[in-house]
């Protein structure tokens, strides 16, 4: 009996929060992931880091004043709204930044490690 109080004891604070943990998928936050690619994008047009990102002009801004635009679809008039589809379209150029960060590596540092 001790036994079964014990297990509903551990079970009841994840039934108490509608069981959101189980199953639920993870998604990261659009801001997230435009620091993640903008700080690659900002590297790769030569211009250092990134500095933030402007919604109203849709760019990323780098610390070295290059302002590279984020990907079509992704801003509306009222700035980033992170629906399932925007989301996508930044994982899909922050794979496009690791793409072209690979290949610049692969061809300019020979020493690098390859993947």
């Amino acid at each position: 009996m001790q036994l079964v109080v014990f297990a509903v004891m551990l079970i009841l604070p994840s039934l108490q929060s509608d069981g959101s943990s189980f199953g639920s998928v993870i998604h990261d936050d659009c801001a997230d992931i435009i620091d993640r690619a903008g700080e690659m994008n900002c590297g790769l047009v030569g211009s250092g880091d990134i500095d933030d990102y402007d919604p109203n002009s849709c760019t990323v801004r780098c610390t070295g004043g290059a302002r590279p635009k984020l990907p079509l679809g992704v801003c509306s008039g009222d700035g980033v709204s992170c629906t399932p589809i925007v989301r996508e379209g930044l994982r899909n150029w922050e794979q496009k930044m690791r793409t072209i960060l690979h290949n610049v590596l692969a061809k300019w540092c020979q020493s690098c490690p390859k993947k």
